[in-house]
């Protein structure tokens, strides 16, 4: 892993801290833990953006994206 400094305000590093004590994990994991869940928000985020774009430029293809929303099996099980 590569060592890197962030800075953060005295009540946001508290809360860091209190979560950290209480899961017994590190400084360090609490925040990556973070970084990964927001980029992760962010993908989805951004893929969601870009399907309403294309939805908004092809109408027609809402037909059939409405059909791959609406499926009762997606093969998780």
């Amino acid at each position: 892993m590569k060592n890197t400094q962030i800075s953060f305000d005295e009540k946001l590093l508290k809360e860091i801290d209190r979560v950290a004590a209480s899961s017994r994990k590190t400084r360090s994991a609490i925040v990556r833990e973070a970084v990964k869940a927001w980029l992760n928000r962010k993908r989805i985020q951004d893929f969601e953006d870009l399907w309403i774009k294309k939805l908004i430029e092809n109408p027609e293809e809402l037909e059939e994206s409405e059909a791959w929303i609406n499926a009762d099996h997606w093969g998780d099980e």
